[in-house]
C-alpha cells in the first residue's frame, strides 16, 4: 500500500514522456513536410532559371497598383487583369468587358523573380506549365486566390472566344462599295428579277431581286454598275420616298409568305403580292396595271402592308435576312436583295490573350506585369 503513490507519480511521468515524444514527432514531420514543400518550390525555380537562358530587361516599367488592361490577338482590348490583397492572399481576376467576348480558359503564374517563370530555352513563357489552370464554359469573369509569398510578378494568359452576336446591321456588313449587275430575268415564280453580279466581290453569283423604285425602269437584259448600300445604314439623300419603312420590308422578305395562305377566302400569297406591298411600303406610287407581277390580289396586299408597318422595328438576326440596296449610276431603277446575317458563333474565333506589362525575352508578344502596393 505504501508504495501505490511512487507507482502513480511513475505512471503520470510515463505519460507526459510519451507525450512529449509524440509532439515532437509530429512537430519533426510537419517541418519536414515544409521543408520538402520549400525543397521543391526552390528546385522548380532552379530548374525554370536554367531553361531560362535569354535576358530579361529589367528596365521596363509594367508596374500594376490594381489593373492592367487584358490584350487577344496582340492588339483587341477584351478586358482588364485586376489584383487585389487581402490577409496574405492576392485575388487576382480576369473580366472580359467586350461583349463579343468570353473566356474559354486561364493560366496564371506568380513569381519572386521574372526569371521564374516558366518558360522554355528561348525565352517563350510556357503557359501550360503555369501554376494556376482552369478551363471555362465562356464565362466573362474568373478569379484565383494566390498567396502573396509567391511573389509580386504575375504572368496572366488567357483564351477568349468569339460569343453569338449579331452586331450591328448597319456596319457589321462587309459589303462593296459598287458592284456591277446584269438583269438575266424579270417576273419570276419567286421575285420580280433574277440578276448576275458579277465575280470579284462578296455578292457576287446570282440571285433574286426586287423593285424599289418605280421612277425609273430596268429591262431583262440590261447591265449596270451600281452604289450598294445595307437599308440600316446611310442612305442616298432623296432616292427612296419612304426610307423609314424599309425595316417593314426587311421584315416582310424574312417571312417566306410566298406560297403560304392568306385566308381560305383570298387563297396562297404570290411574289406578285410580296412586290406590290414592297412599293407601298417605300415608293410614293403604286402601278394601276402592273406588268411582270404575275396574279395578285388587293385584300392580300392590304394584310401584308398592315403586318410590315406593326413589324418596323424589326432588326434580322442570326441567319436572318437583311436587304441590300443597289441604286444604278446611271439612273436605271434600283433594286434590293437579301442577304443572310452571319454571326459569330461560340468557338467560331479564337485568340490568345495576355495581361499587358512588360515582354518576354522571346520575340513574341507575351506580356506579364509587377504588382505593386499603393
Amino acid at each position: 500500500m505504501k508504495n501505490k503513490p511512487f507507482y502513480y507519480l511513475f505512471k503520470l511521468c510515463f505519460i507526459v514522456a510519451l507525450f512529449g515524444i509524440v509532439s515532437c514527432q509530429n512537430e519533426s514531420i510537419d517541418e519536414a513536410n515544409e521543408a520538402m514543400e520549400s525543397d521543391a518550390l526552390t528546385s522548380k525555380k532552379k530548374k525554370n532559371k536554367k531553361a531560362n537562358t535569354a535576358a530579361f530587361d529589367l528596365s521596363e516599367n509594367c508596374n500594376v497598383t490594381s489593373k492592367t488592361d487584358l490584350y487577344a490577338g496582340q492588339n483587341i482590348l477584351v478586358g482588364d487583369v485586376t489584383v487585389s490583397e487581402s490577409g496574405g492572399l492576392y485575388t487576382i481576376t480576369y473580366n472580359i468587358t467586350n461583349s463579343g467576348y468570353c473566356l474559354t480558359s486561364t493560366h496564371l503564374s506568380v513569381v519572386e523573380n521574372p526569371e521564374d517563370f516558366p518558360m522554355g530555352g528561348g525565352g517563350n513563357p510556357k503557359n501550360g506549365h503555369f501554376e494556376y489552370s482552369k478551363s471555362h464554359d465562356c464565362v466573362s469573369s474568373y478569379s484565383y486566390e494566390v498567396p502573396t509569398s509567391r511573389g509580386s510578378y504575375i504572368a496572366a494568359h488567357a483564351v477568349v472566344n468569339c460569343v453569338e452576336d449579331t452586331g450591328d446591321v448597319t456596319t457589321a456588313l462587309a459589303l462593296p462599295d459598287q458592284v456591277d449587275v446584269c438583269v438575266t430575268s424579270k417576273g419570276v415564280s419567286d421575285s420580280y428579277f433574277e440578276i448576275e453580279i458579277a465575280a470579284g466581290n462578296s455578292l457576287s453569283g446570282s440571285m433574286d431581286a426586287w423593285c424599289v423604285d418605280q421612277d425609273a425602269s430596268l429591262k431583262k437584259g440590261e447591265c449596270f454598275t451600281g452604289d450598294v448600300y445595307s437599308s440600316y445604314g446611310d442612305l442616298p439623300a432623296g432616292k427612296f420616298e419612304k426610307p423609314q419603312n424599309f425595316g417593314a420590308v426587311n421584315w416582310l422578305l424574312n417571312q417566306g409568305f410566298i406560297g403560304t395562305q392568306a385566308s381560305p377566302e383570298l387563297g396562297n400569297y404570290t411574289f406578285g403580292d410580296i412586290q406590290i406591298a414592297t412599293w407601298t411600303l417605300v415608293d410614293d406610287s403604286i402601278c394601276s396595271e402592273c406588268l411582270h407581277t404575275g396574279p395578285y390580289d388587293p385584300a392580300r396586299i392590304e394584310m401584308l402592308v398592315a403586318m410590315s408597318l406593326e413589324n418596323n422595328s424589326f432588326i434580322p438576326g442570326c441567319d436572318e435576312n437583311i436587304l441590300i440596296l443597289i441604286v444604278p449610276t446611271d439612273g436605271k431603277q434600283s433594286i434590293a436583295i437579301s442577304i443572310p446575317v452571319v454571326c459569330n458563333e461560340i468557338g467560331d474565333c479564337e485568340e490568345t490573350a495576355w495581361g499587358d506589362g512588360c515582354g518576354f525575352p522571346a520575340n513574341n508578344w507575351a506580356t506579364y506585369f509587377h504588382y505593386e502596393t499603393e
